[in-house]
């Protein structure tokens, strides 16, 4: 696992998009995951950007949203496929038949992810995957418990994930209380995973995954330790409780 600490938001953002571009250019039919949120935004916009300034080729890249609010319609501005569609999408040459979201509207959201997971394995899988991390440690919306789905599912999100989630919303209660999204067995599978963490408030799930070196359901993160292609990418703050070899 490698881990990269960078000075602030936006050197962390330049330097996990400049690794997306890099499977890009060397794959131009690459198949991507990638996640929403505050985030991700400067990596979005700098991949946008570098479509602009250094012809960066979208035309036969695929995108996989990696989860999808339950009871919002895709183009409701606080879904995550807009979202993509907003910090990326209409901002480069992507054919939007390539880009996959889950059918959050189908009404057998069970047939709806089944679909999901069919449509993900047909492609081959992702050439890359770029996650965030909750407070709690999750990825994807793969919550702290007793057990973790495989495969992509209806989960039911965490008292403290729906409140860092409200903040995106004018009402509280307008906050979704459940997601469909991948599980594990997608991003395991990922051909390379990238990771990227801002902020003091991530700190300690950071330092909980990189220093603790155990596999439980109860970090869900610490699960990208089964995996031989992980990098880690940090703005300082992020990384001010880790032992000073990390830094």
């Amino acid at each position: 696992m490698k881990v990269i600490i960078e000075k602030d938001y936006t050197a962390m953002s330049n330097k996990a998009a400049e690794i997306t571009a890099e499977v890009i250019k060397n794959n131009p039919h690459a198949v991507l995951s990638l996640p929403t949120g505050s985030t991700p935004v400067g990596c979005l916009e700098k991949l946008a950007d570098m479509h602009k300034t250094e012809n960066l080729n979208f035309e036969n890249v695929s995108i996989f949203n990696m989860d999808e609010y339950v009871a919002l319609k895709k183009d409701d501005p606080q879904g995550y496929y807009y979202f993509l569609n907003h910090y990326l999408y209409k901002h480069v040459n992507i054919n939007l038949e390539n880009t996959y979201c889950p059918d959050i509207e189908n009404p057998d959201l069970e047939k709806a992810c089944k679909e999901y997971t069919d449509l993900i394995e047909k492609k081959g899988g992702f050439d890359l995957i770029l996650l965030g991390i909750g407070r709690d440690g999750h990825i994807a919306f793969n919550m702290p418990g007793n057990r973790l789905q495989a495969y992509t599912h209806i989960e039911q999100l965490s008292n403290e994930t729906i409140e860092d989630n409200s903040r995106f919303f004018e009402n509280k209660e307008d906050t979704p209380t459940r997601a469909v999204t991948l599980g594990i067995t997608p991003i395991l599978a990922s051909k390379k995973i990238l990771l990227i963490v801002n902020g003091k408030n991530k700190g300690e799930a950071v330092k909980k995954f990189l220093e603790n070196k155990e596999i439980t359901t109860a970090l869900p993160i610490s699960f990208l330790w089964l995996h031989n292609d992980v990098t880690v990418i940090l703005d300082e703050e992020a990384a001010t409780c880790l032992k000073p070899e990390y830094k």
